[in-house]
């Protein structure tokens, strides 16, 4: 959806308003710099030469969740206040270099890395071409209970730029273009509220998987616990692979532990087993099949569920309806 242009006079933006409806394409460095340090709580900006300077920025989302794309010619390093909202961002041109604390991390060309959010930090911009996601942190905050996970008394933060294995730093990539290509460039999709929180709910799920923070697990036995790097990766293979023929021994191997152990590591730190997430996660994955799909041209209920591995289609719609609080059929209509 187009963002409107940015407004002529300064506005206090609320923390998450201002970068999800705001857009701005200007070749005035004082106007793009006054856009800056809003919405990115800069405090000290210092551009160098630019031969033909040129910003521009342009959003699309909805309240929890934006996607951007934003262009900067010239140099520039800046000093900047944490985000009052989650960034992860990744390198499509140009050079970026993010500093916070003992933490140098250069970007390299379409790798994703997140912005820190316990200490200031300080930029350097070279001809910088930068995709944007961005996530309201009481948004996501409190999506963590679904995921048997919560924020620390002092609130969720990420302790870490850089994914936690290159696997799910890929896996976060393919997360991403589904994003931007099957919702936020769907009008049909993003008009769905349904399918806007699933998109929200799997990006949380993506974001916490991917990138180090402070989650902690919420069950009995876990309630002081980081979520282990060896459940993640579990969460995060379930997430792609849902719709592939896996199991137990599969999703053991990814996470790099035995059976027994990968069940071990689910109960004590969320609660659950593994094949209870991968029948929630092919539940979500037949769900969203069912709103995209056209009973006209013969999507059936019992087909859409066979495809994600629900052999008995009573089983299935007795699932869905104690999930989703209607049948798969009137999704599929409607």
């Amino acid at each position: 959806m187009p963002s409107p242009p940015y407004p002529s006079q300064p506005v206090t933006p609320s923390p998450f308003d201002d970068p999800r409806i705001r857009g701005l394409e200007t070749t005035d460095p004082d106007v793009a710099h006054e856009a800056m340090r809003r919405t990115f709580r800069m405090r000290e900006l210092v551009p160098g030469d630019a031969h033909e300077f040129y910003y521009r920025r342009a959003v699309s989302g909805e309240h929890r969740f934006a996607v951007g794309e934003m262009r900067y010619t010239g140099t520039l390093r800046a000093e900047s206040e944490p985000l009052p909202f989650f960034g992860i961002c990744r390198l499509l041109g140009g050079g970026f270099r993010v500093q916070a604390g003992d933490a140098d991390h250069r970007a390299e060309l379409l790798k994703p890395f997140a912005f820190p959010t316990t200490t200031n930090k300080r930029t350097e911009w070279d001809d910088v071409h930068l995709a944007q996601l961005m996530l309201d942190r009481a948004a996501v905050e409190a999506e963590l209970v679904g995921l048997s996970l919560t924020a620390p008394p002092a609130g969720l933060h990420v302790i870490g730029m850089e994914p936690q294995s290159e696997a799910l730093g890929r896996y976060w990539r393919g997360h991403m273009r589904h994003l931007y290509q099957d919702v936020v460039r769907n009008d049909a999709a993003m008009a769905s509220p349904l399918i806007r929180g699933q998109a929200f709910r799997s990006l949380v799920a993506a974001f916490v998987t991917t990138f180090p923070t402070t989650a902690v697990g919420t069950s009995e036995a876990s309630s002081a616990r980081p979520v282990p790097s060896t459940v993640r990766r579990a969460l995060a293979y379930v997430e792609e692979h849902a719709h592939d023929d896996i199991g137990v021994v599969e999703i053991a191997e990814a996470a790099r532990l035995t059976p027994r152990g990968l069940q071990l590591a689910f109960r004590r730190h969320l609660d659950t087993t593994p094949m209870a997430v991968l029948r929630a996660a092919r539940l979500r994955g037949a769900h969203h099949d069912l709103q995209v799909a056209d009973p006209t041209r013969g999507h059936t209920v019992a087909g859409i569920a066979q495809s994600w591995g629900f052999a008995n289609a009573g089983r299935f719609t007795a699932a869905y309806v104690a999930h989703y609080g209607r049948s798969p059929r009137e999704t599929l209509e409607s």
